[in-house]
C-alpha cells in the first residue's frame, strides 16, 4: 500500500501531436555492408561501352581479313587459317578482361601462323601485316589497361617466334626480305608498346590531378555546407536568446513599477539589468544582420522545436508518407536539442520522400532525463528501380547535403549521430542529444567512424 501523504511522483510531459506512446527502445540492426554499384550506376560506364564496342569492332575486322590472307597468300589451311584468325583476333576482348589469357592467346595464333604458313616471295615474312596489326591492337589493350608484364611478354614472345620461324633453311630463301620485314615488324610494335605506355603514364597523371581537384572542390563544397548549417542555426538561437533576453528587458524596466519600496540603488540596477539586456539584443541583431544573406528573404515565423515534430509528423503524412511515430519522454529539453530534434526528423523523412517513394517510416522519440534519442528507419521502396536508385547515390555519398546538416547540429548541441542502411535495403538515422545542449570542439566518435556521407 502507499502511504496517502507521500508526494506524488512527477508526471512525464504529454506527447506532441502525431505520436503514441512506446514502451520499449528498437533494437538497432547492424549496417550491412554496401552493395557494389552496378556499371550503369557509375559515370564510367559510357566510356567503356565505348571502349569493348571499338575491341570488338577490331577483333571482327581482324578476323575477317585474316582468314582469306592466311588461306590464299600463306598456303594455311582453311580451317587452320579460321583457328589462327580466331586466336589472334579473340586475343583482345580477352585482354580487356583478363589481361593473361589475352596474351597467351596472341601468342598461341602467332605461333600457329608461324608453324602453319608458308611464306610466299615478296610477301611479309615472318609477321604478316594482319598479324601485325593484331599485335598491335593487343599490345595497346594491355598497355592502356596497365599492364605491362603481358605486353613485354606478348611482345617478345612474337619477336622471339619470328626469328625460330626464319630458322629453318626453307623459309629462309630471301633473308633481305626477311631482314626488312622483321624489323620493320620489331620496331612498329616496339613503338606502339611505347606509345600506348606513355599515354597510359599521362592519363593516370591527368586522372590524379583531377581527383585532387575533386576532392578539393569537395572539401570546399562540405564546408560551405557547413557554414551556411551553422548560419541557419545562429538565427534560430537569436530567435531563442532574443524572446528571453526581451523578458529580461521587460522585467527589469517594470520592477521599479510593480515592485514597492525600492531605493534607488535597487531601481538603478534594474535600469541597469534594462540598459544591458537591451544592448545585447542590438548587438544580436548586428551579428545576425552580417550572417544573413542580403538576397534571403527574412524569416518571421517562429522557430520550430520540440512540440512541433507532431504537426511535422501529419504533414507529411498528408504528403503520402505513411509513419509510425512513438515517443517517450520523463523530462523537458533545452530550446536548442529541441529545434535539433526536430531539425534531424525535418531531414530524414524528407530523404525518405526523395529517395524512397512509397516506403514506410517509423520515427521514435525516447529520453530519460540524460539525453533524448531520436530515431527515423524506413523500409525499402517499393518501386525496385527506385531502391536502386537510392541504394546507388547513398553508395556514392549523395547529392544534397541533409546528412551533413544534421551531423552538425547534432554535434553542436553535444550530440552524436549514425545514419546507414539497414538489412532489409532500407535507411535509418539514429541521433543521441543531450537534453541540456553542450557546445561540442570537434566532430563526435559516431561521425569520425560514420565518414560524413551526405543524403
Amino acid at each position: 500500500m502507499t502511504d496517502p501523504a507521500a508526494p506524488a511522483a512527477p508526471q512525464a510531459p504529454a506527447p506532441p501531436e502525431g505520436f503514441v506512446a512506446a514502451s520499449a527502445e528498437p533494437a538497432t540492426a547492424p549496417a550491412p555492408p554496401r552493395r557494389r554499384p552496378r556499371l550503369t550506376e557509375t559515370d564510367a560506364w559510357p566510356g567503356l561501352v565505348l571502349s569493348w564496342f571499338a575491341v570488338i569492332f577490331v577483333a571482327v575486322a581482324l578476323f575477317s581479313v585474316l582468314v582469306p590472307v592466311s588461306a590464299s597468300l600463306y598456303g594455311v589451311p582453311v580451317a587452320a587459317a579460321f583457328g589462327v584468325a580466331l586466336l589472334a583476333a579473340g586475343s583482345l576482348p580477352l585482354a580487356m578482361h583478363w589481361a593473361w589469357p589475352g596474351a597467351i592467346a596472341g601468342l598461341g595464333g602467332q605461333a600457329a601462323f608461324f608453324a602453319l604458313a608458308v611464306p610466299p616471295p615478296g610477301a611479309p615474312w615472318p609477321i604478316s601485316v594482319p598479324m601485325l596489326l593484331a599485335l598491335c591492337a593487343g599490345l595497346v589493350i594491355l598497355a592502356l589497361r596497365g599492364r605491362f608484364l603481358p605486353a613485354v611478354v606478348l611482345w617478345g614472345g612474337t619477336v622471339f617466334g619470328s626469328i625460330a620461324a626464319v630458322l629453318p633453311p626453307a623459309r629462309a630463301e630471301e633473308p633481305s626480305t626477311i631482314a626488312a620485314s622483321f624489323v620493320t615488324g620489331a620496331a612498329v610494335s616496339a613503338g606502339v608498346l611505347g606509345l600506348a605506355w606513355l599515354l597510359r603514364v599521362l592519363r593516370a597523371r591527368v586522372a590524379d590531378t583531377l581527383e585532387a581537384e575533386r576532392r578539393t572542390s569537395a572539401n570546399e563544397h562540405e564546408r560551405r555546407i557547413v557554414a551556411e548549417e551553422r548560419t541557419r542555426i545562429a538565427r534560430e538561437l537569436h530567435d531563442v536568446v532574443a524572446h528571453r533576453m526581451s523578458i529580461v528587458q521587460v522585467q527589469a524596466t517594470s520592477a521599479p513599477y510593480r515592485l514597492s519600496g525600492l531605493d534607488e540603488a535597487a531601481t538603478a540596477e534594474f535600469g541597469e539589468i534594462a540598459a544591458n539586456a537591451r544592448a545585447a539584443m542590438a548587438e544580436m541583431r548586428e551579428l545576425l544582420a552580417v550572417l544573413r544573406d542580403p538576397d534571403a528573404e527574412a524569416e518571421t515565423a517562429p522557430q520550430p522545436g520540440f512540440a512541433e515534430i507532431g504537426p511535422l509528423v501529419s504533414s507529411v503524412r498528408r504528403a503520402g508518407l505513411v509513419v509510425d511515430a512513438r515517443i517517450v519522454t520523463t523530462a523537458p529539453v533545452s530550446t536548442a536539442v529541441g529545434q535539433a530534434a526536430y531539425r534531424i526528423v525535418q531531414e530524414a523523412l524528407s530523404n525518405v520522400l526523395r529517395h524512397a517513394p512509397g516506403a514506410e517510416a517509423a520515427v521514435e522519440v525516447h529520453g530519460d532525463g540524460a539525453r533524448l534519442v531520436v530515431e527515423v528507419v524506413n523500409t525499402r521502396a517499393p518501386d525496385a528501380e527506385a531502391a536502386e536508385r537510392a541504394a546507388a547515390g547513398r553508395a556514392e555519398g549523395g547529392s544534397g547535403h541533409g546528412l551533413l546538416g544534421m551531423r552538425e547540429r547534432a554535434r553542436l548541441v553535444g550530440g552524436t549521430i549514425e545514419a546507414g542502411s539497414t538489412e532489409p535495403g532500407g535507411f535509418r538515422v539514429s541521433a543521441v542529444l543531450p537534453v541540456a545542449a553542450a557546445a561540442a570542439s570537434g566532430p563526435s566518435t559516431a561521425d569520425r567512424a560514420d565518414g560524413g556521407t551526405a543524403g
